[in-house]
């Protein structure tokens, strides 16, 4: 959703009277300009930065205000709406689990020397702040120079006299500011990057650090006051790092921020009674025309819609006409049927990812690792454990690409997936290598999936564009309701005199009316009638896996069934039960005399002679760790980047990847 936006809007006209009109005519801008269509990220061969130009002034409360100026070369022959930047607010802190380190992003500014479209929003993308420049309505192309400026909070590290951590620079006989300026997911070339660092004091050691996630080649660092660092040639996936040491007794208090998780001329007094009577009117009405505005809504479109005259799960015949997206016309309704029948085969065509996409209305990270364990099932892969030292511990796993089996076909989003892993890192790859590197592939591939609903007819837009359009309309009017409580009301009180005191209330409730829409613009993501009928298949087949008895699988055909039905089971989350049950077909076949061939797919790690539920134990071991390596970025640490065998790329706090849209 939108943190903030580039675009100015209008001042609004000062007068004798502040009516509800004028307050529902801005409203009504807002939602126009965020409802506008967002262009959709594309690739390009031969893009990248002529040039990055950096200046970070440090602060004596250990903040960072930077200057960025980027030369950006887009494809030739390509038209782009502009670039993005993000920055890295969030990372890992020493290895602790449930903490993290913070990086507050403020104060972001951006300005195109060229002509370029400046426009831009801030949203969170994962561990980072993305801030997304050029407009949905305008295009861009040659090469562009974009100024980029921001701040970044608490991002120097105190230091003892030994090389140590200290709790804060009280304690500590320097500082470092040890910054990855381009982590390893940084996809783009770039061919000239050069910082200069400003600071209270000058520094008396500086190094800097270029290539892969933990390389220590070296790139040109010039200690002293500006502290200057510079690089050339950066290729895709090379970090740069850059660390200065500077006395502690040349800053304020500095700590990290760690957290737990992971006026003019008078008008005059006789207007503000009915200043105040419009600001009142708008405090109450506004939450009340949110909740009735966003109510209607949430009813008329933000229901789902089914088949009003066929059994749940079920769609009309093909050739009974066409009612968009290829789906068959017929009379359709509001609401969720509260029937579901058990299924015994999950919905035809429909993967386990689109599965878990069309349960909750979100890509999750779990639903790309269950597509891993489809792809492996399907034969494009084979996972298997690591043995991590221990006689039963599973540490990591390794994947391997086979030959594309000739009766499968990928779908755009698997293709992704299967070429996100292993295309720059050979056919044989560990799962612990994607830590830290995979994030960015991983929103392609959600990308992806969302396309995918909606080419299906499911959706007739992306859930997430559904949902986050109305949210970042309900931030927005949060936002104006702030800045009525914070700059608006004294303005208006320096105009009127201290009489008008409905500022307050109109304020707060803009906030409410921010808060109402927020809320229910989270349910305005809809079902079409053909989603609903996959879904309605999709909660029978969950219906099946979690009551399956033993005595209902055949024999012949029950390791396959395993295998094929086992991805579903890791996205309902009753792989446990699906195991239960087919260890209890494994020794009724056993007893039987016909005992049953494990899958070949998975290779594990336990023993030699694996059963059904070490199997689904260790699949479902690996979604879960998948998920965290596929969603992870790289860890901070408060140590000297100076002692300890040295500092290397990607080792220092923050980072940032770029791309174009």
């Amino acid at each position: 959703m939108a943190g903030s936006t580039g675009s100015t809007p209008s001042s609004m006209q000062r007068g004798r009277r502040l009516g509800v009109v004028g307050l529902l005519g801005l409203l009504l801008a807002a939602a126009l300009v965020l409802l506008a269509p967002v262009g959709s990220a594309q690739a390009a061969g031969d893009e990248g930065m002529d040039s990055f130009v950096a200046v970070y002034d440090l602060q004596t409360d250990g903040s960072m205000k930077v200057t960025e100026t980027i030369t950006w070369r887009f494809p030739s022959g390509e038209q782009k709406h502009g670039i993005f930047r993000n920055i890295v607010v969030r990372m890992g802190w020493n290895g602790e689990e449930n903490r993290y380190r913070y990086y507050d992003l403020t104060d972001v500014s951006v300005s195109s020397p060229t002509g370029a479209p400046d426009a831009f929003r801030v949203s969170d993308n994962g561990a980072a702040r993305e801030i997304r420049i050029g407009s949905a309505d305008e295009y861009t192309s040659g090469t562009q120079v974009y100024t980029v400026s921001y701040t970044l909070h608490d991002v120097l590290n105190p230091i003892t006299a030994d090389g140590q951590p200290a709790p804060d620079s009280a304690q500590a006989e320097t500082v470092e500011l040890y910054y990855n300026v381009f982590g390893t997911n940084e996809t783009t070339a770039r061919d000239r990057v050069s910082i200069t660092v400003n600071a209270p004091a000058g520094s008396s050691q500086a190094a800097c650090y270029q290539g892969v996630s933990r390389s220590d080649t070296p790139c040109q660092a010039t200690p002293g006051d500006p502290t200057r660092f510079s690089a050339t040639g950066l290729s895709s996936g090379d970090a740069m790092s850059v660390l200065a040491s500077y006395p502690a007794s040349a800053f304020g208090v500095v700590r990290a921020d760690v957290r737990e998780g992971d006026a003019g001329a008078s008008i005059g007094s006789d207007a503000a009674p009915a200043a105040n009577a419009a600001a009142w009117a708008g405090a109450i009405g506004a939450p009340v025309l949110a909740l009735a505005v966003m109510g209607a809504l949430v009813w008329t479109r933000g229901r789902d819609e089914r088949y009003a005259d066929l059994t749940p799960g079920l769609a009309p015949a093909p050739g009974t006409g066409a009612a968009g997206h290829g789906t068959p016309s017929a009379a359709t309704v509001r609401g969720r049927s509260s029937t579901v029948a058990v299924q015994f085969q999950p919905p035809k065509g429909v993967q386990p990812g689109m599965v878990g996409t069309i349960i909750d209305e979100t890509a999750n990270p779990l639903d790309v690792s269950a597509t891993v364990i489809d792809l492996a099932v399907r034969g494009f892969i084979r996972i298997e454990e690591s043995d991590g030292g221990g006689v039963f511990s599973r540490t990591d796993w390794t994947l391997t690409r086979l030959p594309p089996p000739p009766d499968e076909r990928l779908l755009p989003y698997e293709r992704q997936l299967l070429d996100g892993i292993f295309s720059s890192r050979g056919d044989v790859v560990r799962l612990s290598e994607l830590k830290n590197t995979f994030a960015s592939t991983l929103k392609r591939i959600q990308g992806g999936m969302y396309e995918e609903v909606v080419t299906r007819g499911w959706f007739r837009s992306s859930p997430q564009t559904q949902r986050g359009a109305w949210q970042a309309l309900g931030i927005v009017i949060a936002v104006l309701g702030g800045l009525m409580l914070f700059y608006g009301r004294p303005a208006i009180s320096a105009i009127l005199g201290s009489s008008f005191g409905g500022g307050v209330a109109l304020g707060i409730g803009l906030v409410v009316a921010g808060l109402i829409v927020w809320f229910l613009g989270g349910r305005m993501a809809a079902r079409t009638a053909e989603g609903s009928a996959v879904l309605a298949q999709s909660l029978g087949f969950k219906e099946y896996l979690t009551t399956a008895e033993a005595g209902q699988i055949e024999f012949e055909e029950a390791s396959n069934v395993f295998s094929r039905y086992l991805p579903y089971a890791v996205v309902f989350g009753v792989a446990d039960r699906w195991a239960r049950t087919f260890a209890d077909v494994a020794k009724a076949a056993e007893a039987a005399n016909q005992p049953l061939v494990m899958p070949t797919w998975y290779v594990w790690s336990g023993s030699a002679f694996p059963d059904f539920t070490s199997i689904a134990d260790g699949v479902d071991s690996f979604s879960t760790t998948s998920t965290g390596t596929f969603t992870s970025t790289p860890g901070s640490s408060g140590s000297s980047g100076f002692s300890g065998g040295g500092g290397f790329s990607g080792g220092g706090g923050g980072g940032s990847s770029s791309g174009s849209w």
